[in-house]
């Protein structure tokens, strides 16, 4: 009041005006009620706002300041979570030129604090509140227009912090700054921006010690929407990010964050679970795309993700430069129709670039680098094209680095694995209807990948390009088109170091794959509708240029490694089920595939490599026909790899291939069901055994690399073969398993044009087999083949050749079944047949080779061979073993030859060339003679001498000329004599037939004891490793042996029929019994050896035979060639490795060859030569026998039939049947004197030579000694008293005689002389490289001999000459003769080693005759020229020392003597005497009463050419038949 009134004193001293006062209080008053309404207001608002928050919100709404707002504070008391706003502000862009609009509400600072754990209760009011007012907003387009062109947001600051993220110690963190938010409209759009300068969100987890970031993000964030307000639709969304800088921790991944934040969301069932469970199925993703607005753009430039653990001492830096998608939808537009069956797609495109992708660890060693990748997705109304464009991506993964990562990544997806793998198995893809359009284009990609456990590998390529387009006009059609450019799989130490691509035409070991080209076209047509008329259609088109391909142990390790991390379905059966498909779609299918320059290797780090080199592979493929076509297939085997590199060449360019092909082609015609192979020409192989353990081991290892991938694939897989057995055997009794139909057999056709197979058995020993035009065909179980020239060469020499081969395997003949008739022993009626017909076989042995080495070593090889890849097996017993076929072999024409030396051969040429020569210059010189005897009687004295002398020496020249010439001719128009000895079969049929009654080892020991009874057998049986028996029927129209080009054949037979039971058997020798063959294999094998049996191949036979005409020839003068056969023969088969002396042929004979012989002979003749020409073909002795039936067993050979014996010689007046012998049986007993059984082949023991057992000093070891025979008793009996009564009266006409002739004894006693000469060694000594002991002839291994003779009647005839002047004629009705001698082997003084002397001493000799009458013969016009000698009986003994020495009894002697028998007595000694004076004078020891002086030289006339007289005739060539001249007396 004292205010007041202090204030009135003075208004009463200064007054206002009076107008002025109202309005003053007036303004004053409207201030007052304005200030009141407005602190009303505000107190009203702020009471609303506080009341609804506190009623809607649950929340307490504070203001700090009353003027001003500040310190706005919104705290939800339920949940905890606090709102402040530090400052709010109202601006403009008049008062502040940055911002965009007039009017600006600012935010200073605002803070937001939440607790996650509580939440979760707030969505739901929220949402219901906006959802019921959400009708009630409504704005005009014109003011919403002017409020977004006048306004707009700005924030300072954004602190928003939530606790209990993940568990109570976690908070999230997050601060924005600059932040605003502008809208903008043109009536029907509201486009709202909403800018944040920089946002940091951090993830934070406290501890005892101090608090761990889990997480923290960094970016620069501009988003806009585009909302239609009619609709209030969004249409557009633009993301901008800028700066992104995200590091995640460890903590992170281990923190339960991340497992519950998904059950912080509002548990919704999304539409795409719906879609999911009606009947249409749908795409994935297609539900997100349709909820999607129309256009959506993201873009991200430098973005950075840092994954780190351990404190950031281990980390992942990605960063990305770039990061655009935009996604555009026009509805407006036609949609794509029938996209899906019930569905459209409206038009549409979306695209995404990434450009300049880096991951880094902290080793700073990138693990994916890219430059850039672009996809985009485009729909218009016609079609929906995708595209996917990658440059230069570069992935290192290091397992060591990067499996931390990984196993901290998996705790994020562990629990949600198995959930989202059900969703996927259920998921079902719809069919698209519309047409697809799909490219790709990926280039310069490298991914090397290092997973510790295994080495490291990288897989890369330079390009890969795709086009694929799916078409429905009116029928489902699909084409697309894929290329590759240097696509490579490297493995290896250093295989994650990027090098530049391999050279041309090289290979880099360690690159697993690579291709320089690929490229693929394909489509697939299949047609829409009901009727199924027509099929759908495949074709493709691949070509494939420069693919190298490697397998090794590393390679299978990486592929297994990888096979297992992407995780193997042991679950599922590895047993292939047959699909119904093939039945009910039909599909026409057409596939061209060309590959070039194709190079397969396998590398392995004990035996090098091997490659397979192909230069072209085409294959065209069918749904009727497939063809594959190879031009240049080579192997190869790299032994040692020492570069890095190895050269790519051409097939033809290999050096030293295993084995090659020019071309091969394969069809297969699927409706016929056969399969044709051809072969060109150039087929060759080149095997030795260390080439073959390369290939073994490069093929154990490939193998071991398949089941170390299948055991990855199929870890619990089951044997194929494996369900089925006990499938069998689970059915039940009543049920009847369905029936298959049959399979149809495959139809074989194969032809090979030329083909040549080389084996080294050793490092200079090959065997060489080379084929020409072969073709085979497999039809319906049965085999043929045929092939018209084959050869097979031993170390580069042709030794068999054979022509016209024809082979079959058929499983019955019927021509097998006649054969079976005439056994009836035989218990198996039908069987398997492999028929061999064979037009010409040669055989052919060059001189001196030696083929046993050659074929040792290829039989050493074989043992190896089967216990190298049949040692594991277990081998089936032979009597379980199936029947083996019938073999039925016919040859046209056979010859086996053995060839002469050469120079023997050119020798004797020119030897008669030289002959043949001198004859014809003698017949040149001749003539001259007489033209210069016509000269001389011409010209008298007039002729110069100097002429003659001329014309004589210019003939000399011309016979030399004319000699060197016909030398040089001598082979031109004849070809050289070239065969030792050559044996011709011709017309040669064989038939060999397996029966089950001798098929088995018992069965087999059994024909052993029935064919050999007179052999012990042992108590303990014997363990046989071949046995096999076969019943043999055998015909050969021609039998010829000829030795060198000698006129008479060695052998001759005519329709030789055999057939009979053979048995081969060979004995398990003992441990001792077994030698070792070393077979040098080589680095890193080195020497193997290899066990070989030497006990040897026995048979045991019956044979019957039946020959037409059997004709052996023979004489000393062909001792020299048969001495050089034999040492041909003996080259053939190699020596036993036991160190015994050898045995010679007859011990071998009997030690090998059991068993019976009957022969039956029509004619048999041996002619025994004798001359020393062994081209003379008059002087022979021959035996001839008619009906001849020859009987050989063991130790007895037994000749039954008529036997002639006669004298041929050149005059046929000489010739003579000395001796005549008719039914004669012969028989001939051999008694072979051993220390043991002679019979007990059994108990020969060979032994190797490293067990030998210990033998006295100075004695040989003999594994025979028991079984070789000492010496041989030979006892001979000639029986002709075998003939019946009814043949008595032909036996009267046609009696034993002997007629002889003078000349006819002095032929013998040539004959004689020439058969005990004494043979020269032949090709023996060091200069032929022959130093063996000579081989004793049978001859000197008798010890007795002995001889019987019984016969009922004989005549001898005696005459002095071929006339018959006299004679003699003795006759004897029954007579017996023995002798028996023995022989001794006398050695011959001296140091020189010489032949031991053959002295024969007769024992024994005992003869009774009965009826003997002595005839003195003369000519029949002599008076009483046959004198008589009256019948007596004489017996003569000799050698009996038990009784007597010499004993001679006559019975009844009667004799007359006359002078005429006297003349004729007396004229045949005479003869005889004669005769034996010629002969001494004519011998050699008249010529050792000469002495000459060996010191005085010989002079050698001096030769001079005899002007004056003609030149002497030449001297006649000796005659060297041997023929003596025949005398007339006798």
């Amino acid at each position: 009041m004292r205010g007041y009134s202090a204030g009135g004193g003075a208004s009463r001293t200064l007054r206002w005006p009076e107008g002025r006062m109202p309005l003053f209080f007036s303004l004053l008053a409207f201030l007052l009620i304005a200030l009141s309404a407005l602190f009303l207001g505000r107190w009203l608002v702020v009471r609303l706002a506080t009341k609804w928050c506190q009623r809607k919100l649950q929340a307490e709404l504070k203001i700090g300041s009353f003027f001003w707002i500040q310190n706005v504070s919104l705290k939800f008391q339920r949940h905890q979570q606090t709102v402040e706003i530090d400052s709010l502000w109202i601006s403009s862009k008049l008062l502040r030129r940055d911002l965009p609009r007039y009017v600006a509400l600012c935010f200073g600072e605002v803070r937001i604090r939440t607790d996650l754990q509580k939440v979760s209760g707030l969505f739901a009011p929220v949402s219901q509140s906006t959802g019921v007012h959400q009708k009630e907003l409504s704005f005009s387009p014109s003011l919403l227009k002017i409020f977004c062109q006048l306004f707009s947001i700005h924030v300072d600051s954004i602190n928003i912090m939530v606790l209990k993220v993940a568990t109570s110690e976690s908070l999230w963190h997050i601060q924005i700054r600059e932040g605003s938010f502008l809208l903008d409209s043109d009536g029907k759009r509201l486009k709202c921006e909403v800018s944040l300068s920089h946002i940091n969100s951090k993830v934070l987890k406290s501890g005892q010690l101090e608090d761990t970031c889990l997480a923290e993000l960094s970016l620069a964030l501009k988003l806009c929407l585009d909302v239609g307000i009619s609709g209030r639709q969004l249409k557009a969304i633009t993301v901008d990010v800028w700066t992104l800088h995200a590091e995640l921790h460890e903590g992170l991944f281990h923190s339960q964050l991340l497992c519950q934040g998904p059950s912080l969301a509002p548990k919704s069932v999304p539409c795409s679970e719906v879609t999911e469970n009606l009947a249409e199925p749908t795409l994935p993703g297609l539900y997100l795309l349709q909820q999607l607005p129309d256009q959506v753009k993201v873009k991200m430039e430098i973005t950075s993700v840092v994954l780190s653990m351990n404190s950031q001492k281990r980390y992942l830096n990605w960063t990305l430069k770039l990061l655009h998608f935009l996604y555009r939808c026009d509805e407006d537009q036609l949609p794509l129709r029938s996209f899906t069956a019930n569905s459209n797609m409206a038009q549409m495109s979306t695209e995404l670039l990434l450009k300049d992708g880096l991951l880094l660890p902290q080793s700073r060693q990138r693990i994916v680098c890219f430059n850039s990748l672009k996809a985009s997705v485009q729909v218009t109304t016609i079609d929906l094209s995708a595209s996917v464009v990658l440059n230069t991506c570069i992935i290192h993964y290091r397992h060591q680095e990067f499996s931390h990562w990984l196993n901290m990544l998996a705790l994020e997806t562990q629990g949600s694995s198995s959930s989202l793998l059900k969703q996927r198995k259920k998921r079902i893809f719809p069919q698209i209807l519309a047409p697809v359009m799909f490219s790709t284009s990926i280039s310069n990609v490298n991914i090397s990948i290092q997973l510790g456990d295994t080495p490291p590998f990288a897989l890369g390529f330079n390009s890969i390009s795709l086009d694929y387009q799916h078409l429905r006009p009116q029928s489902i059609h699909q084409r697309g088109v894929l290329s590759v450019d240097h696509l490579y799989w490297r493995v290896g130490s250093d295989s994650h170091i990027q090098r530049a691509p391999h050279p041309p035409n090289m290979h880099v070991w360690g690159e697993a794959l690579v291709l320089d080209s690929f490229t693929l076209q394909g489509s697939y047509n299949q047609p829409l509708g009901l009727s199924n008329t027509q099929s759908d259609t495949l074709f493709l088109d691949c070509t494939i240029r420069g693919l190298q391909v490697e397998t090794s142990d590393t390679c299978a390790q990486c592929l297994s490694r990888i096979l297992s991390l992407m995780g193997p379905q042991s679950g599922k059966s590895a047993v292939p089920k047959e699909s119904s498909f093939g039945e009910s779609v039909s599909l026409l299918w057409k596939v061209d595939l060309k590959v070039e320059d194709m190079n397969l290797f396998t590398l392995s780090a004990l035996v090098g490599a091997s490659e397979v080199r192909l230069d072209t592979l085409t294959v065209l493929g069918s749904a009727e026909t497939s063809t594959v076509g190879i031009q240049g297939l080579v192997l190869a085997l790299v032994k040692s790899v020492t570069e890095k590199m190895q050269p790519c060449c051409k097939a033809p360019d290999i050096p030293v291939p295993v084995f090659s092909l020019c071309m091969l082609s394969i069809t297969y015609h699927s409706s016929t069901r056969s399969l044709e192979v051809q072969c060109g020409a150039g087929l060759t192989l080149l095997w030795s055994p260390p080439d073959h353990m390369y290939l073994y081991q490069h093929i154990l290892a490939t193998l071991q690399c398949q089941d170390l991938l299948r055991a990855t694939l199929f870890p619990k897989t089951v044997p194929f073969l494996a369900p089925h057995t006990p499938g069998v055997a689970a059915e039940p009794e009543g049920h009847l398993p369905e029936q298959c139909p049959p399979k149809r057999l495959l139809n074989l056709t194969l032809e090979v044009s030329t083909a040549k197979l080389t084996a080294f058995v050793a490092e200079d020993k090959f065997i060489t087999l080379a084929a020409e035009s072969v073709s085979l065909s497999w039809h319906g179980g049965s085999l043929q083949a045929y092939c018209p020239e084959l050869a097979a060469g031993f170390d580069g020499n042709n030794i068999f050749n054979f022509k016209e081969v024809e082979v079959q395997l058929l499983p019955e003949l019927e021509e097998m079944i006649l054969h079976r008739n005439p056994f009836p022993v035989l218990q198996t009626l039908r069987n398997r047949v492999w028929l061999l017909y064979l037009g010409s076989v040669a055989v052919e042995f060059p001189y001196q080779y030696d083929f046993s080495q050659t074929l040792d070593e290829a039989v050493g090889v074989q043992k190896w061979l089967k216990g190298l890849h049949r040692g594991t097996h277990v081998q089936a017993s032979p009597s379980c073993a199936p029947l083996p076929p019938d073999l039925l072999l016919k040859v046209q024409h056979f010859s086996w030859v053995f060839l002469d030396d050469i120079f023997e051969v050119k020798l004797r040429d020119n030897y008669e060339l030289m002959k043949d020569e001198s004859k014809e210059s003698a017949k040149r010189l001749q003539l001259l003679d007489a033209k210069v005897a016509a000269l001389r009687k011409q010209h008298g004295e007039l002729l110069p001498a100097r002429k003659i002398e001329e014309l004589y020496a210019s003939l000399e020249h011309k016979n030399i000329e004319i000699y060197i010439q016909r030398s040089r001719r001598l082979y031109g128009n004849t070809p050289m004599r070239r065969a030792l000895l050559t044996w011709s079969l011709a017309g040669l049929e064989l038939v060999a037939l397996a029966d089950a009654s001798f098929h088995g080892p018992e069965r087999v020991v059994e024909q052993v004891r029935e064919l050999d009874p007179g052999s012990p057998f042992p108590a303990e049986g014997v363990d046989l490793v071949i046995q096999w028996c076969r019943m043999l029927k055998c015909s050969v129209k021609t039998f010829l042996v000829r030795i060198r080009d000698y006129p008479r054949y060695l052998f001759e037979i005519h329709d030789w029929r055999l057939m009979g039971r053979l048995v081969g058997t060979e004995q398990s020798g003992q441990p001792c019994s077994r030698r070792r063959q070393i077979l040098h294999l080589g680095l890193p094998w080195g020497d193997v050896a290899v066990e070989r049996n030497m006990p040897p191949l026995k048979f045991y036979h019956d044979f019957r035979s039946e020959i037409f005409q059997y004709t052996v020839v023979w004489g000393p003068c062909w001792d020299p060639a048969w001495t050089l056969i034999s040492q041909s023969v003996d080259l053939l088969t190699k020596p036993s490795a036991d160190p015994s002396p050898p045995l010679p042929w007859w011990d071998k004979s009997r030690l090998l060859s059991h068993g019976d012989w009957h022969m039956d002979i029509e004619q048999a003749n041996l002619h025994q030569l004798a001359t020393e020409d062994p081209y003379n073909t008059t002087e022979n002795m021959h035996w001839e026998w008619n009906h001849l039936s020859f009987h050989w067993k063991p130790g007895q050979f037994v000749f039954k039939g008529d036997l002639d014996v006669n004298v041929r010689t050149a005059s046929k007046y000489d010739d003579c049947c000395f001796l005549h012998l008719p039914d004669l049986c012969m028989t001939l007993d051999l008694q072979w004197l051993c220390h043991g059984n002679p019979h007990d082949h059994h108990g020969v023991t060979l032994r190797a030579p490293e067990f030998l057992p210990e033998v006295p000093l100075g004695q040989l070891y003999d594994s025979y000694r028991a079984f070789r025979s000492e010496n041989l008793n030979l006892s001979i009996k000639m029986d002709l008293t075998r003939h019946s009564g009814s043949e008595t009266r032909f036996w009267a006409m046609s009696q034993p005689r002997i007629l002889l002739y003078s000349s006819t004894l002095r032929w013998m006693q040539n004959f004689w002389a020439t058969w005990t000469s004494v043979t020269r060694p032949i090709c023996r000594g060091k200069l032929f490289n022959n130093l063996k002991p000579s081989k004793k002839k049978l001859g000197q291994h008798y010890k007795q001999l002995s001889y019987t003779a019984l016969f009922p009647q004989l005549q001898v005839h005696y005459w002095a000459s071929f006339a018959q002047h006299r004679g003699i004629q003795i006759e004897c009705s029954q007579g017996h003769v023995f002798t028996r001698g023995t022989q001794r082997l006398i050695p011959q003084a001296g140091t020189v080693m010489r032949r031991l002397i053959s002295d024969w001493s007769v024992t024994q000799m005992v003869s009774d005759l009965s009826q003997v009458t002595v005839h003195l013969m003369a000519l029949p016009t002599e008076e009483n020229a046959d004198h008589c000698l009256d019948p007596l009986d004489m017996s003569t003994r000799v050698g009996d020392p038990a009784f007597h020495t010499h004993q001679l009894h006559l019975v009844d002697l009667r004799a007359s003597w006359t002078t005429t028998s006297r003349d004729i007595a007396f004229g045949l000694y005479d003869g005889y005497k004669k005769a034996a004076v010629l002969k001494r004078n004519l011998s050699t020891e008249a010529l050792k009463g000469l002495k000459i002086d060996p010191h005085m030289p010989a002079k050698k006339p001096k030769q001079s050419v005899l002007t004056s007289a003609p030149a002497p005739p030449p001297a006649s060539t000796p005659s060297f038949s041997g023929q003596p001249d025949k005398e007339s007396s006798g």
